[in-house]
């Protein structure tokens, strides 16, 4: 059974063109992860301040292990001050 998680991120206003780099650059490292199934960005067609990560781990071990990665830490670092909430939904399969 694996984990897919949802993330709906959504930018200080008018801060998501700012944001999106960061966030397509965190995909790229998060791809090379070894429990990484998919990692996918989306951008909103009606906002660009939203957007949301599709996520496929395969277990809690692996989410955990993706949380404490380095590239997480510099995301947060980087972005963290164009973010205005992210909400997590996380779900079995």
């Amino acid at each position: 059974m694996s984990l897919l998680l949802i993330a709906n991120i959504t930018a200080k206003p008018g801060c998501g063109p700012d944001l999106k780099p960061a966030l397509l650059e965190l995909v790229e490292a998060v791809r090379t992860e070894p429990a990484c199934l998919l990692y996918e960005l989306y951008e909103s067609t009606e906002s660009p301040d939203r957007f949301i990560m599709h996520e496929r781990w395969p277990d809690q071990a692996g989410l955990d292990a993706h949380n404490q990665m380095p590239h997480m830490a510099a995301f947060q670092q980087k972005a963290g001050s164009l973010l205005d909430d992210v909400t997590l939904t996380k779900v079995e399969q």
